[in-house]
């Protein structure tokens, strides 16, 4: 047999027996790999609205948290402001109770005149002690140093003759111990006493109401005039 038909032969067969790629085949392969990318770009849409809800959702959630921090910080803060408050009141209270307070203690004689006008204090101005220095002897006024409970005396001696006088102790404007002395003759004395409650800067002092002339007795090594009080409480 003629060599050159063996090789015809040879390649005919070869070229019938491969495969051949068919347009429908190509079209139908784009195709499938168009669905596989849409497939996969829904599957990624998906993945990132699921992803930006989450997001949302923790966003949400931290504001959330954000403003009941906010509120639960300003309650905090109410709370706390109220109980401070009634800690410092509490705390003012016990100091007022603890304050120690100064020794309040004075006494005063020696009546300046023999005649001291109606409706003024009587000014006693010799001062043997005062030790808050509460008491003036140039006005005859006492002015508390501090609230309290004070005790006033006053001693009234009369000038010998016919002689009377009606006084009084005046504690923060009002009168609060009266008494009336009379002799014909012989000059003698009396004392009013009177407890009183001051508030600090309040005022007590003793004035005549009526009286004959030259009612007092003055300067006397025998008798005094004298004025005094003490902080009891």
């Amino acid at each position: 047999m003629d060599i050159h038909l063996i090789l015809i032969c040879l390649l005919y067969r070869i070229v019938v027996c491969e495969p051949q790629c068919s347009k429908f085949d190509y079209e139908e392969k784009t195709l499938e790999k168009m669905i596989r990318t849409e497939i996969l770009i829904e599957q990624v849409v998906s993945d990132i609205k699921q992803l930006t809800q989450q997001t949302n959702d923790a966003v949400e959630t931290v504001e959330k948290m954000k403003t009941e921090l906010r509120e639960g910080f300003q309650n905090m803060h109410s709370e706390n402001a109220l109980k401070l408050e009634e800690y410092k009141n509490t705390m003012q209270e016990w100091k007022d109770r603890l304050e120690i307070k100064p020794d309040v203690l004075f006494l005063s004689k020696d009546p300046t005149t023999q005649s001291p006008r109606y409706n003024t204090p009587i000014i006693f101005g010799t001062t043997m002690y005062d030790m808050s220095q509460s008491y003036d002897n140039t006005t005859g006024i006492f002015t508390s140093p501090v609230d309290g409970m004070y005790a006033f005396t006053a001693q009234i001696c009369l000038n010998t003759g016919n002689k009377h006088i009606h006084y009084t102790i005046v504690a923060n404007g009002q009168y609060v111990a009266n008494s009336l002395l009379h002799d014909n003759i012989y000059h003698f004395c009396n004392t009013a006493q009177a407890f009183v409650v001051l508030l600090k800067g309040q005022t007590a002092f003793v004035m005549t109401r009526s009286s004959t002339s030259s009612p007092l007795r003055k300067n006397s090594d025998y008798e005094w005039c004298t004025f005094s009080g003490i902080l009891i409480h």
